[in-house]
């Protein structure tokens, strides 16, 4: 609690692949919703995630695998062999944020 968005992405990013990065400019905004029957913990409870979506600049740091964390894998890829890979829907939405760079950080639906 009190971490700013900014500061979490840096320390999300650090956690997750092992390099320090600078946060650069927002993308946009994700928003997921979970209904309680489809949630792997078991729990039952409706999820909804705010997920904002930063450009960020790799600073340092080395190429580390997550330990006990949600990230199973971290790599390098060709953005033209992203398609193939098994992925999170985050992946699309931020390759799509990218892209399309909406004045108010909203996709709108395919």
């Amino acid at each position: 609690m009190g971490e700013h968005p900014v500061d979490g992405c840096r320390r999300e990013i650090q956690e997750e692949t092992g390099y320090d990065a600078d946060i650069g400019a927002m993308l946009g905004i994700d928003v997921g919703h979970w209904p309680g029957e489809e949630r792997l913990d078991g729990s039952g409870r409706d999820f909804q995630a705010i997920r904002l979506v930063y450009e960020a600049s790799i600073t340092g740091g080395e190429l580390t695998h997550e330990i006990d964390g949600s990230t199973t894998h971290a790599a390098w890829v060709p953005l033209g062999k992203v398609p193939g890979l098994n992925r999170v829907s985050l992946v699309d939405i931020g390759l799509r944020l990218l892209s399309e760079r909406p004045l108010n950080g909203k996709l709108q639906t395919p």
